[in-house]
C-alpha cells in the first residue's frame, strides 16, 4: 500500500543565509562554518570586495530569492580597517555587519586567548597569531584541520576573549554574534 502525504503538512524551509565577504580568508572561514553547522549558507566573495554598497546587496538578494516570501538573512563579513568600507557596510539596511578590527585573524586569535583591549595593526595581528602553535604555518585563505578544530572547540570562548563593540578603538569582532545566530538556527 502506498503511503499518502498529509495535505495539511507543509514542510517549512530554513531561511537562507547569505554572507558577502571581502576575500578568500572570510570565504574559507564561512565555508568551514557551513560544513560544521550544515546550514544553507550561500557565500559571495571576492566579486564584492571593497565595492560593497546597499544597491549591490539588494541586487544580489533579488537574484537569489526564488519567491517574494523566501527569507534570506544577509551578512557582510569584512575587516574594519578601511573607514569608508565600514561606513558603506553600516549603511546597508538589508544586511548585518560582521566586522573585525584590524582583520578577521583577530577573531582567530581570540580562539587562543584574551585579546580584549589590545590595539594592533594587521601585520602585528598576523605576527601574534603565528606565535600560537596551531597557527604557526597560517596562510590566508586556508585553514588546516588543526586550526579548524581549534576554531570549532573554542567558538564560544572566543566571543568572551574579544570586545564586540566597534565603537572602541581597540581590536574587536562581531563574529561572535554570527556564531550565536548559527547556533540558534540549528536548534
Amino acid at each position: 500500500m502506498a503511503r499518502t502525504r498529509n495535505a495539511g503538512s507543509v514542510r517549512k524551509m530554513k531561511p537562507m543565509i547569505l554572507v558577502l565577504c571581502e576575500g578568500e580568508t572570510e570565504e574559507c572561514y564561512v565555508e568551514f562554518l557551513k560544513r560544521r553547522y550544515r546550514l544553507p549558507i550561500k557565500i559571495v566573495s571576492k566579486v564584492v570586495g571593497q565595492r560593497i554598497n546597499e544597491r549591490l546587496v539588494g541586487r544580489i538578494l533579488n537574484e537569489l530569492r526564488l519567491n517574494a516570501s523566501e527569507r534570506i538573512d544577509c551578512f557582510l563579513m569584512y575587516d574594519a580597517d578601511v573607514a569608508t568600507v565600514v561606513k558603506s557596510i553600516q549603511s546597508c539596511k538589508n544586511a548585518i555587519a560582521l566586522l573585525s578590527r584590524p582583520c578577521l585573524e583577530v577573531w582567530f586569535l581570540a580562539h587562543a586567548g584574551f585579546v580584549r583591549g589590545l590595539d594592533f595593526s594587521t601585520a602585528d595581528c598576523l605576527r601574534k597569531l603565528k606565535t600560537v602553535p596551531a597557527w604557526k604555518d597560517y596562510q590566508k585563505g586556508f585553514l588546516t584541520a588543526v586550526q579548524q578544530e581549534l576554531l570549532w572547540r573554542n567558538r564560544h570562548s572566543a566571543a568572551k576573549n574579544i570586545s564586540s563593540s566597534p565603537s572602541e578603538q581597540c581590536a574587536f569582532s562581531t563574529i561572535g554574534n554570527f556564531i550565536e545566530i548559527l547556533e540558534s538556527a540549528v536548534k
